[in-house]
């Protein structure tokens, strides 16, 4: 009997219960934040409720819920109904698609709480008699998407104003593959082993398959792999470890993919590539560059002119401190149909697999005619070529008439040096190459001269000595060589500087480089004459002093630089005893 009053009792309670929820909050609307926030309620049972009087808010302020505003609609909620919660000058009709069916309420103030933030806060909802009735706690936002209320939990969903909430968005997810591997270059085969990782980064747990392979460098199959097929994860998964057998001596490229039952909304994670090399034996010292496959250019293999095409390469960059790789097109004659094209590859002794755009002239003053041409690429001291076929005009190129701008581009003018000596003999001749690049469509007149120096001082002459000046052709690639010689210098650690002046510019290009002065002759011949000197006659320095100066003077040299104010300095007297001899010469005359 007790049990059936107390059940009694439940049953009553639960019907007299107010069982309204926070079902969606609309907290960054695209614009007019305030005016546009919207906070929807739901009525989970089916008995009507009356929310007038009742209080919502966050944190920092309340607000009582209205109505009759809009529509002179009240505030009853009717089973298993919606009530839009806007501001008093809301345009949330006017900018949201909001059911005719839902109540529409606002609240006694220009915003909800204190407006809802954007960062995320809690939502409170009290009934007139001051009794929580729900909250919710909301995270981040994303601009135009709500946070809806989903089986007991809050998720980014599309706006449903008055509707049911949309579920469209948990069905997307995100996984990713990686390769798990302690280095990318390893002594020997034995050493080499690897494992592959799947991770669920966002999303709805699914199935999930991952792929994996091996190929050496000409894309030739070395190994397959299938880690995972149609398995599920919590978070992350690692697959056992591999040790395949690979041929030392080479580099290979390792590929590896995934692919999950749902809609993945981040496919960049969904590969791994990476390119290994097996030692074995002494890497290769030359380095080689090989054109691979030209693209873009269709099954008829025909380029057009002012089109882009990319050029994959497989380049090896072997034992060199050089590192651009250029590309280009041109005639039999050596003319270019394209603007020069460049990458830098940093590492030694590593192969890369690369691909570079280049365009082909528009040619819309029919400078070109249809033939073949040939695209070249150049660089590490090693190069390739292949045959284009390029025919026909892009048209829609040569519709505006383009105005060819006088002034230089610095991004289109490069200079490097090519061949250098680090350690000089004194009194020896040595030459320096620089290479000069000129992209520009205009000549560039160009000065370009070198010396050796130390602090202010310079040590190859006057700083001026060897300057050469010519003219860079447009679109062209010359190489200048520069001799200097250092004739008067104690060995040691000293700076080499190129100078380059391109059209008359005020401001100079600069290369500096460490240069080593050796003069092991003298120094050793100079030591032994001091020694023996200071030993027969210790205590007499002049002669000693006297003995080295002598052999310096017996030494074939001249000096280094003399100014044009110090060559004054040096025949000033020899000036003025030449005039007082004339003078002399005068007086006695007129006598």
């Amino acid at each position: 009997m007790k049990f059936l009053s107390f059940l009694g009792v439940f049953i009553f309670l639960m019907q007299i219960s107010n069982a309204i929820v926070i079902n969606e909050i609309m907290a960054d609307p695209i614009a007019d934040e305030t005016l546009n926030e919207w906070v929807e309620l739901y009525n989970e049972e089916d008995n009507d409720v009356n929310v007038s009087g009742w209080i919502i808010g966050d944190d920092n302020d309340n607000d009582t819920i209205l109505g009759g505003l809009y529509n002179n609609e009240g505030t009853i909620i009717p089973a298993f109904g919606y009530a839009i919660i806007t501001d008093d000058a809301t345009r949330v009709y006017n900018n949201f698609n909001v059911s005719s069916d839902a109540v529409r309420l606002y609240v006694d103030d220009a915003s909800i709480g204190n407006g809802l933030s954007n960062d995320g806060e809690t939502i409170y909802l009290y009934d007139n008699s001051n009794k929580l009735m729900d909250k919710k706690t909301y995270n981040e936002t994303t601009e135009d998407l709500s946070w809806a209320y989903i089986n007991n939990t809050l998720y980014k969903s599309n706006p449903t104003p008055g509707f049911a909430n949309d579920e469209s968005l948990l069905s997307g997810c995100d996984y990713a593959v990686e390769f798990i591997l302690a280095k990318t270059v390893f002594d020997n085969s034995s050493e080499f082993s690897f494992k592959i990782r799947a991770s669920k980064v966002s999303g709805i747990p699914t199935n999930f398959t991952a792929r994996a392979k091996i190929e050496d460098l000409n894309g030739k199959l070395i190994r397959e792999y299938a880690p995972f097929t149609n398995e599920s994860i919590t978070k992350q998964k690692t697959s056992t470890g591999y040790t395949p057998n690979l041929e030392e001596g080479k580099s290979y490229f390792m590929d590896s993919n995934i692919t999950a039952e749902c809609s993945d909304t981040n496919l960049g994670n969904n590969f791994d590539t990476r390119i290994i090399t097996i030692k074995g034996k002494p890497l290769q010292e030359e380095s080689s560059i090989s054109i691979e496959n030209i693209l873009d250019i269709g099954s008829d293999k025909k380029a057009k002119f002012g089109q882009t095409v990319r050029v994959r390469l497989r380049v090896y960059k072997g034992n060199t401190n050089k590192k651009s790789v250029a590309l280009w097109i041109e005639s039999d004659k050596g003319r270019k149909l394209s603007k020069q094209s460049s990458a830098n590859l940093e590492d030694k002794y590593t192969p890369y697999s690369i691909t570079i755009p280049v365009q082909i002239m528009p040619n819309c003053d029919n400078e070109f005619k249809d033939d073949d041409y040939t695209l070249k690429v150049e660089g590490l001291d090693t190069e390739d070529e292949k045959g284009i076929e390029i025919q026909d005009l892009t048209d829609s190129l040569c519709e505006v008439k383009v105005v060819q701008q006088k002034e230089l581009s610095p991004n289109k003018f490069d200079f490097e040096i090519k061949e250098f000596n680090e350690n000089v003999q004194l009194g020896e001749r040595f030459n320096t190459k620089i290479e000069l690049d000129n992209n520009n469509n205009v000549d560039i007149p160009i000065k370009i001269w070198s010396y050796v120096y130390r602090g202010s001082k310079s040590y190859s002459g006057d700083r001026e000595e060897n300057k050469k000046e010519f003219t860079l052709k447009a679109n062209s690639l010359q190489e200048i060589e520069l001799e200097n010689i250092v004739d008067d210098a104690e060995s040691g650690s000293y700076k080499f500087k190129v100078v380059i002046n391109k059209n008359n510019q005020k401001t100079n290009n600069e290369i500096i480089k460490d240069i080593t002065i050796n003069n092991m002759n003298n120094n050793i011949e100079t030591s032994k004459n001091e020694n023996l000197d200071l030993k027969n006659n210790p205590d007499n320095k002049n002669d000693a002093e006297s003995l080295v100066t002598a052999n310096k003077v017996l030494m074939p040299r001249e000096l280094a630089y003399e100014s044009a104010t110090e060559k004054a300095k040096n025949l000033a007297p020899i000036f003025l005893i030449i005039l007082s001899v004339l003078l002399n010469i005068v007086l006695i005359w007129r006598r």
